[in-house]
């Protein structure tokens, strides 16, 4: 297959009459962001983490500066459309500087009714209910729970959709189906190549009920099965679950001789979770994650004894990069929690929203604690000023984090 291969979606539209004139978009939309984030890390030296990234130093901060720019825009004529996102970032400090640019998103779009559509190109799909972590996002790029909402690279893949209306107990009914090619060098990120990695969601509103099936062949992953659910109980309060089964994945693990051998392995993966805004404008997130495919307390505890050996003994040194390469990543552990309590206006002070967000490994009780402030008191301009904790006992996920605590202010600029 050469090229880029086409993606198809098939896109819900309202069977309500209405003045179409009144709703007309325009032939050109675009908008975007500049920021720029100046941060100071204090180090936490004694940890497995610094190890492996400070090897031989003694530094105990690290003052970094990063700047990106995203921009987003539709194109359209007729019934064709094409909508991008692009994103460049740059960082620089005292040990190296980086900079990266890429397309998130790149897809022309064709409505063939007001029930289907066909969609082509590199797409971010948003499958899931859940706001931290989400189990059955099986085609999408993990999230980052310290900020969920941070736009995130799709996938080139090939997607289609079916849609229907009815009265009576089920009120909306939708299939949509995708294809995410790793063939030609294609989605290299996503997995093995040579497969076409079909998947299937099924959407049904029933008694006031968002359900989800979500299946996912055997490909470049293990084959998949999940539901997911949201339901709200009031005009302020939501609820919200996933359940995900993976059989016949690959897991990499320290075996004998701290060598990586890979394992074979099924598992669950679940989530449930509430949102609550009160009647004084607090939003309140909770979540509880079981991440099936991470790794055992006593996994991680073994990663750990290995990195710290490798420090008096030049031969662990390599294992311990290579071990390093699949322990050492966000959520590599098993269970979670997750709670964020934002306040709108607190004592009436305008345009000011503060929050603290707390990430806890529910096992070895290491967790990280992130309390902000934004203003958006400045026509298109958003202040944010957080500070990051990480915080547990020796041989914990977080407690072993080489960064013990972060203050970043991010400026954001939109046009």
């Amino acid at each position: 297959m050469a090229g880029i291969l086409a993606a198809v979606t098939l896109q819900v539209a309202a069977e309500e009459t209405f003045d179409v004139s009144a709703f007309e978009k325009k032939p050109f939309e675009w908008n975007g962001m500049l920021e720029l984030r100046p941060e100071w890390q204090s180090l936490r030296r004694g940890s497995t983490g610094y190890q492996l990234l400070f090897p031989g130093e003694t530094r105990g901060s690290l003052d970094r500066r990063s700047a990106a720019a995203e921009i987003s825009g539709v194109m359209r004529h007729k019934t064709l459309s094409f909508n991008f996102t692009g994103h460049a970032s740059a960082q620089d400090d005292s040990r190296e500087s980086d900079d990266d640019a890429r397309m998130y998103e790149a897809y022309a779009a064709w409505q063939i009714d007001p029930r289907s559509a066909v969609e082509i190109g590199k797409r971010a799909l948003r499958w899931g209910k859940g706001y931290a972590w989400s189990p059955v996002a099986f085609l999408e790029r993990p999230k980052d729970p310290t900020d969920p909402e941070l736009a995130r690279e799709g996938f080139v893949m090939a997607t289609g959709a079916w849609v229907r209306s009815f009265d009576g107990p089920l009120k909306t009914l939708s299939l949509n189906a995708a294809l995410v090619p790793t063939v030609s060098g294609l989605n290299e990120g996503f997995g093995s190549g040579g497969h076409l990695n079909p998947a299937v969601k099924l959407y049904g509103l029933v008694y006031d009920t968002d359900v989800d099936l979500v299946w996912a062949a055997r490909g470049s992953r293990g084959p998949r099965f999940g539901i997911d659910f949201s339901r709200n109980l009031g005009s302020n309060l939501e609820v919200h679950g996933e359940w995900a089964r993976t059989t016949d994945a690959p897991q990499a693990v320290l075996a004998t001789g701290n060598t990586l051998a890979t394992q074979t392995r099924s598992y669950n993966s679940a989530l449930l979770g509430l949102r609550w805004l009160t009647e004084h404008d607090t939003t309140i997130i909770f979540e509880l994650y079981r991440n099936g495919g991470g790794y055992t307390t006593a996994q991680m505890e073994g990663f750990f004894d290995l990195v710290r050996a490798s420090a008096g003994n030049p031969a662990l040194v390599q294992p311990a990069a290579r071990a390093a390469q699949v322990y050492y990543r966000p959520n590599a552990a098993q269970r979670y929690a997750y709670l964020r309590v934002s306040q709108k206006e607190p004592f009436d002070i305008l345009d000011f929203t503060p929050s603290v967000t707390l990430i806890a490994n529910t096992k070895d009780r290491s967790y990280s604690l992130i309390p902000e402030v934004l203003y958006t008191g400045v026509r298109n301009v958003e202040l944010r000023l957080r500070l990051a904790l990480n915080r547990g006992d020796q041989s914990t996920e977080y407690g072993e984090k080489p960064v013990r605590s972060r203050v970043e202010l991010r400026a954001r600029f939109f046009f």
